[in-house]
């Protein structure tokens, strides 16, 4: 199949393979729904122009965005909140156990704990600091910010996942008394 028959097939089934994706995830956007399938589009291109031909399109593009719907469900259950719970088997939120490692009982001490965050948040990298703020406090998405940020969401959910890691660190290190946690 040559690449204008490829975009007449998208063309003409483009809505079709939408409803695809979205009868198969339901809380998508259409917006969501539309960007898979234009990504199985892109893929599919890259395909012809290193092979040349491929033989049955309608069962390559099924079969391709079966994955891609697998992917979007994977990276939808990898991204975490600092109120989400830590695992599937636990309701504490990383706040939660951030602060239950932490007896603020005075007034001093809370101030001393954010001064605590906030100077390990001054200590992280600016990118990791613009991940942290972007998703936390700001409620960006993945998919915002990489197209915001041009670049890959499997990057931005690594970079935050390192970040969680060190602000952990950092704050478990705090203890208003002195001593170690």
């Amino acid at each position: 199949m040559s690449r204008d028959a490829l975009y007449k097939y998208f063309a003409k089934e483009g809505k079709k393979l939408e409803l695809f994706v979205k009868s198969r995830i339901r809380s998508i956007s259409e917006m969501d729904a539309e960007d898979i399938v234009d990504e199985v589009m892109l893929n599919l291109l890259s395909v012809i122009g290193l092979n040349g031909q491929i033989e049955n399109i309608p069962a390559y593009v099924t079969r391709s965005l079966q994955y891609k719907i697998i992917d979007y469900y994977r990276l939808q259950n990898r991204t975490k909140s600092l109120h989400t719970s830590l695992s599937s088997d636990s309701t504490l939120a990383l706040m939660d156990v951030l602060a239950s490692h932490i007896d603020i009982a005075s007034d001093f001490e809370q101030k001393e704990f954010v001064r605590s965050l906030f100077t390990a948040l001054d200590s992280l990298t600016p990118k990791q600091r613009a991940i942290f703020i972007a998703t936390e406090l700001e409620g960006k998405t993945f998919r915002e910010l990489s197209e915001q940020w041009n670049e890959p969401i499997g990057t931005l959910l690594s970079r935050k996942s390192r970040t969680i890691k060190l602000l952990k660190e950092k704050l478990t290190l705090f203890d208003p008394k002195g001593g170690n946690i």
